[in-house]
């Protein structure tokens, strides 16, 4: 008997519970996913109710638990070097090493084709496998590159970068482009760094992430304008973000009438000591609650990064209304969103950052932002477009 063989399956693999299960989701959405292997998946029903809230959450309504293979010695070295204190850095690169074998291994059992987040690669995939790689963040000798010469002209940063060119050196690895069969990535400069690492341009799709369901309230009303406009930074304080950026430029010429508030969990020190500026203020760790008042409360969301794999809080941002400062290096172009929702500037250019503070506090104190339009895009591309997306590209694989 003649006919089309039937497409392969497809075995996932990551650690932990990594962009929300969206892309195994996907998978077994349109009906492709042989199985997920991760550390740990949660089961449904009564046996989860005995589970600590933070592993009662490794699940994802849709993805059934017979479609997911947990690998314990994984989840095990994990909890017990978190018990330990212990770097972790380390221990992931070990238990990531791991899963990306035993998927290897279940891919070639069932003669599936490996569908792995690049960190879990394994150093010798089969021939009989066909390998398709999701890079969620720009590779290593990007990042290296971009960090390096950013701290060259900005000491305030130079201290937490060489510690983080150690990191991503030991990070970087070789990856035998020739060898996957398809490359999906986050956004466009995910994907002009695995090009920089050489790919093949013809072997890569580009699909963004999606907004998660979110309760949108809106943000102030602002119609007449307002005496002040309130910019807004929610991420980490580092060098990756652009913060040293953002502040370097506020303060050289502080925007009338306007004031910056700054939420940053964690605040490199170099970067702490430039704040010096009393129309800044720095906050820390906020409840969800008080977080996203401080977003309905916003006029523009600022975060210029150097470099990011694509930056969900700026879909969360615009989801409650908020006008988005980012650049290039980010998710933000694959959204194409209009100058009402967006505007981009060059990453480490504070002139252009400058004029571009000052034009979007003149328009917030004008009124002239309507939250509701900028709201209505970032709900125009949602975590099921980006599944509906992901499936797409995996049924037209031929493998």
């Amino acid at each position: 008997m003649g006919g089309k063989a039937a497409p392969r399956g497809l075995v996932c693999v990551f650690n932990r519970n990594r962009d929300s299960y969206q892309v195994p989701l996907a998978l077994a959405e349109g009906g492709r996913l042989a199985a997920l292997v991760t550390d740990f998946y949660a089961p449904a029903g009564k046996l989860a109710r005995l589970l600590p809230g933070f592993l009662r959450r490794r699940r994802a309504e849709g993805l059934p638990r017979r479609l997911t293979r947990s690998f314990w010695r994984a989840f095990l070295i994990q909890l017990v070097a978190e018990g330990l204190r212990l770097p972790m850095g380390p221990v992931f690169r070990l238990t990531d090493a791991m899963l990306g074998r035993a998927a290897t291994r279940l891919a070639t059992q069932r003669r599936a084709a490996l569908y792995a987040y690049h960190d879990y690669i394994p150093a010798r995939v089969p021939a009989g496998v066909p390998l398709v790689v999701f890079v969620y963040h720009p590779l290593a000798g990007t990042e290296l590159e971009l960090i390096a010469r950013d701290a060259a002209r900005f000491p305030e940063v130079l201290a937490a970068a060489q510690r983080d060119l150690g990191r991503l050196a030991r990070r970087r690895r070789a990856i035998d482009w020739e060898r996957a069969a398809a490359v999906v990535c986050a956004s466009g400069f995910t994907a002009r760094s695995v090009i920089a690492d050489g790919c093949d341009p013809a072997k890569i799709a580009v699909i963004p992430y999606g907004l998660p369901p979110v309760v949108a309230r809106g943000g102030r009303a602002r119609g007449d304008g307002a005496a002040t406009a309130e910019f807004l930074f929610v991420g980490q304080g580092i060098q990756r973000k652009g913060l040293h950026h953002l502040v370097r430029a506020w303060q050289a010429d502080p925007p009338p009438g306007a004031r910056l508030t700054i939420v940053a969990y964690v605040l490199d020190p170099g970067i702490a000591a430039l704040i010096t500026d009393p129309s800044i203020r720095v906050l820390g760790y906020q409840s969800r609650e008080d977080l996203a008042a401080l977003f309905a409360g916003a006029d523009v969301f600022a975060m210029p990064s150097l470099v990011e794999g694509f930056g969900l809080v700026y879909l969360e941002a615009l989801a409650q209304g908020c006008h988005v400062l980012g650049t290039a290096n980010t998710g933000l172009p694959d959204l194409r969103l209009d100058d009402q929702a967006a505007t981009l500037v060059e990453p480490g250019d504070l002139a252009g950052l400058s004029r571009a503070l000052h034009a979007l506090a003149g328009r917030a104190r004008g009124g002239r932002f309507d939250r509701a339009a900028i709201a209505a895009a970032a709900a125009a591309w949602t975590q099921a477009d980006f599944r509906r997306a992901i499936a797409a590209q995996a049924a037209g694989l031929p493998l």
